[in-house]
Order: structure tokens, then C-alpha cells, then sequence
């Protein structure tokens, strides 16, 4: 069976509404990825927060990497990240002097469970791109898996949900979606 991944909710959400990804027919030591990509609209200048509230994890995963990656954000500024309540700053909480921030976290595994992710910094520019991935091996067979979230912290952006299931990148991804973060829903004729 080919690996099947389908997301579901609708296009445009409002800051805080939950966004669930249905991911099927992974298999007990399959690699998959899962990215979720931001763009906050911002002042620059600004101090922006970008939040994953209680993203479900229906898998158990081993060697685990969890990357953050943002662009955009005021020289050699200090930044927060934190999984769970544990902060990832030890000595890298500062943008480099282009204001890029790159940081891979190794963990010996992530179970089954509910994880709440927090990054924050100071904006340069209007619009920051910010990438938060979680990629290891899956652990158990999982022919239905049900991933829900919420992105909250910003007002106003966009962000894109992609999935690989054991062909990681480059190779092709399994399911792209977009999502439009808006605070309020503009009625059109």
C-alpha cells in the first residue's frame, strides 16, 4: 500500500483554531516529516511569537530531529524556543548578524503525546518565515494517525503543512496544504 497522507480543515482559520492532518499507512520503522511552515505578517521591528498549542502526536518517534529555521529577524537579536517548556537557548538564542536563526535539536525520542512549541524574536522585516519540523523513524504501525494543532500568536499570515512518509526530502512530499491565518473573516459578495 502507498503512503497516504490528507489534510483536513478549512482554508482560512482564525489564530487558535484547531487544524487536523490525517496521516495514513506508516509502518512500524518507516521515516517520515512533518514541516510546518509559517509566514507572520508583522511590524518590523516587532517582537512576533509563533506557537504550535497542543499539537497532538500520535506516534511514537526514535532519534528524533526537530528543526527550527526563521528568516528575516533583527541582527544578532536574542530569540526563545522552547518544546514543552524547555527552553533550546544554550548559547544559541541569538540571530546571526543577517538575522537568520537555524537550530537543529536532537532528542533520543519523542512518545506519544501532546507538545506545545513556542518560538519568539524581534522582526526586521513585515513578513517573517518561520519553519518548525519534527522528522525521525516511527516506531509502531500506524494505519490511521489524526495530528490536530492550533497556531496561535500572530494575527495575520499564511502556513503551509507538508508531510513525507518514507521518502524524506529532497525527495517528493507525500501532501502539501496551505492555511490562511486571519483574525477576522471579511464577507464577500
Amino acid at each position: 500500500m502507498v503512503s497516504a497522507v490528507m489534510l483536513s480543515s478549512p482554508d482560512v482559520v482564525k489564530p487558535g483554531e484547531e487544524v487536523s492532518i490525517f496521516i495514513g499507512n506508516i509502518g512500524a520503522g518507516d521515516p517520515f516529516r512533518i514541516d510546518i511552515i509559517g509566514n507572520i505578517k508583522t511590524d518590523a521591528g516587532s517582537f512576533f511569537t509563533f506557537k504550535l498549542n497542543k499539537l497532538d502526536l500520535p506516534l511514537d518517534i526514535v532519534n528524533p530531529t526537530l528543526k527550527v529555521y526563521i528568516n528575516g529577524l533583527v541582527p544578532d537579536s536574542k530569540l526563545n524556543v522552547s518544546v514543552n517548556q524547555k527552553k533550546y537557548n544554550e548559547g544559541l538564542d541569538t540571530a546571526d548578524n543577517t538575522g537568520l536563526f537555524d537550530l537543529d535539536i536532537g532528542r533520543p525520542g519523542m512518545p506519544k503525546g501532546t507538545y506545545d512549541v513556542e518560538i519568539n524574536g524581534t522582526a526586521a522585516k513585515t513578513q517573517i518565515p518561520v519553519t518548525f519540523s519534527i522528522a525521525g523513524t516511527n516506531t509502531n504501525a500506524e494505519p490511521f494517525a489524526v495530528s490536530t494543532f492550533s497556531i496561535s500568536g500572530f494575527s495575520s499570515g499564511i502556513f503551509d503543512v507538508t508531510t513525507y512518509v518514507k521518502n524524506l526530502p529532497p525527495a517528493p512530499f507525500v501532501e502539501r496544504k496551505q492555511f490562511t491565518v486571519q483574525d477576522q473573516f471579511i464577507a464577500t459578495k
